[in-house]
């Protein structure tokens, strides 16, 4: 069976630029094929716009591939998953009208698609591919220090908590989901990854970050941070924000590197 992985995003978030992200794999072993595009800022841009938009558009130029199905639909959105597999009523009148548009496309072709929600984690490709192309040359253009001391794949990445469900700002959210699909974030993507002040997250005590990350995270932290409690917080804060193990371990690093210089 086709497959069709689909994301879409807005920054900022509503009213930003749109960016919509889709890559197709082929039953007959054809290459798989990778598509993108973005709309400028207006006021009607949202996350689920973005999502509903990308998704009618993978579907459109599977149509125009010579695609006849029967497609499998992976998506991260679980509003969009939801509505379209006619679990969830959609209630928002934008939405609504793009959901139309999309149906009415299956009918005509007589498109049999079935719809399942995946995690972000096995969604990355279509994540980057739905990031503004300005966003996706800052990421190919990390650090390459940094690039070779990452060496964990970006669909092989771990998670204690899914970003889009945790209770984060809408910038740093698009930052953390920038961080995860890169196979090789920089240096400076680390340093310039920051809160903005205090969230739910940085006051919480280590005792209660390790009950709610769990014990395999929180030895994780003690076998890189062993005698520092604070950096082990940190990092566990960090994965409960929704930042992949792995990268929230290389964020303390950096954050330590950067104390160094300061005090230098």
């Amino acid at each position: 069976m086709d497959t069709l992985n689909f994301d879409g995003s807005c920054d900022p978030n509503p009213g930003g630029i749109m960016g919509f992200g889709w890559i197709i794999n082929w039953s007959n072993g054809k290459k798989p094929t990778e598509g993108s595009k973005e709309k400028k800022p207006s006021k009607s841009n949202t996350n689920n716009v973005a999502e509903y938009t990308a998704l009618k558009e993978g579907i459109s130029n599977y149509l125009k591939l010579g695609g006849k199905g029967p497609l499998q639909v992976y998506g991260d959105s679980k509003l969009v998953i939801s509505q379209m597999s006619g679990k969830w009523k959609v209630n928002n009148q934008n939405l609504a009208k793009i959901k139309e548009e999309t149906d009415s496309i299956i009918k005509k072709h007589n498109l049999k698609v079935k719809f399942t929600w995946v995690p972000r984690e096995q969604n990355s490709i279509a994540d980057r591919l739905a990031l503004p192309k300005s966003r996706r040359n800052k990421m190919s253009k990390s650090d390459s220090k940094s690039s070779k001391e990452s060496s964990v794949k970006p669909e092989n990445r771990k998670f204690v908590a899914d970003v889009n469900s945790s209770s984060v700002s809408s910038k740093l959210r698009l930052q953390i989901n920038e961080l995860n699909t890169s196979p090789s974030p920089g240096f400076k993507s680390f340093a310039q990854l920051k809160v903005g002040g205090f969230d739910s997250f940085s006051k919480k005590k280590l005792e209660t970050l390790q009950k709610e990350a769990g014990p395999k995270a929180s030895s994780i932290v003690k076998k890189e941070f062993p005698k520092n409690s604070s950096q082990q917080a940190s990092a566990l804060r960090w994965m409960l924000r929704g930042l992949a193990t792995d990268l929230a371990i290389k964020k303390v690093k950096v954050d330590i590197e950067l104390s160094k210089k300061k005090k230098r």
